[in-house]
């Protein structure tokens, strides 16, 4: 990556290269994906500012040869073009690692393109966050945040599970729509107390609400010199949140409303009566391990007015 940073005008130019292996209908795909992307960033002011940029992905689908079917398959390139326009406002004050107070927003709007087909993708979303300070080092932390996907190419959001989750699993009970035509894929958290792909859709919309102490410093309100248990920190969360397909969460398009089921030579529909938004509480434990900042949370989700069972996330990240 190259910055710019002498004049108000900031510019930067980047390059990024990704292998991923994946699974296609005849075997072992492997994905090489290069990314360059050029942005220009002009401050209002010391908190504001607005982000252009423009970007070329390529997308290299290899496929490993396994069998004489796999031998046969045909390499091919996928390209996309577009933009992306970001207002950015932060007038957070760090209080310690893991710990701010003020207010953080980011909205923002993309547009891709195959540059030789019709194939585009267009995505709209924001992310709004708080911190308040109760008492001394007690924060309360607040998220607000959601996108939507739109164009011949979509944006799948899978909902549930936490950002660089160990050990993470996966919830295959929830159906995905692939009539959506879905060719990138994020993940929409935090929403402890459920497996990825508690919901999914082309449109997801979260809110999180978390209490913070420096449990340590808070108590004995002087230095300490041990970095685990000075960045010892015990957090109370609340998450509520749901991801969904065509209009609304509560939309006959959305294909959490409906049960399909195959029976030869019949096809059965069924309108379902579940509750679309889940939401989840619990508790959690953080601090900073041999340079590593690591999560411990344990959360009850609630689907459909039943608590659900325990659920452990062991994670590497900082919070929201």
């Amino acid at each position: 990556m190259y910055e710019n940073l002498k004049h108000r005008l900031d510019k930067r130019i980047s390059f990024q290269r990704q292998a991923v292996q994946g699974v296609s209908e005849i075997g072992v795909v492997k994905v090489l994906t290069h990314n360059v992307r050029y942005q220009i960033s002009w401050p209002f002011s010391e908190l504001a500012s607005i982000r252009a940029s423009v970007m070329y992905r390529n997308d290299r689908y290899v496929q490993q040869s396994i069998d004489p079917l796999s031998l046969e398959a045909p390499n091919y390139n996928d390209h996309m073009a577009g933009g992306k326009l970001e207002y950015i406002y932060d007038s957070s004050m760090p209080r310690g690692l893991n710990l701010w107070t003020g207010w953080k927003m980011k909205v923002f709007a993309e547009y891709y393109q195959q540059p030789t087909e019709d194939g585009d993708m267009q995505v709209v979303g924001m992310d709004l966050r708080h911190s308040q300070k109760v008492h001394r080092d007690l924060l309360w932390i607040n998220r607000l945040s959601g996108a939507s996907s739109f164009g011949s190419r979509k944006l799948i959001h899978f909902l549930g599970g936490v950002d660089n989750w160990l050990f993470a699993k996966y919830d295959e009970s929830i159906p995905i729509d692939f009539s959506q035509n879905y060719f990138y894929q994020s993940m929409s958290v935090p929403m402890r107390g459920f497996y990825y792909n508690a919901r999914n859709g082309t449109s997801f919309a979260l809110f999180n609400s978390e209490l913070r102490v420096p449990i340590v410093r808070y108590l004995v309100n002087r230095p300490v010199r041990s970095d685990l248990f000075n960045h010892l920190q015990v957090a109370a969360f609340a998450d509520i949140g749901t991801a969904w397909t065509g209009s609304d969460p509560y939309s006959q398009d959305n294909t959490f409303n409906r049960i399909v089921i195959r029976r030869n030579p019949l096809t059965i529909t069924l309108n379902s009566q579940r509750e679309p938004i889940v939401a989840s509480y619990g508790f959690g434990l953080r601090s900073r391990i041999l340079g590593y900042f690591v999560r411990a949370d344990w959360a009850w989700g609630v689907d459909d007015g039943v608590v659900l069972p325990r659920v452990f996330h062991l994670s590497l990240n900082l919070d929201i």
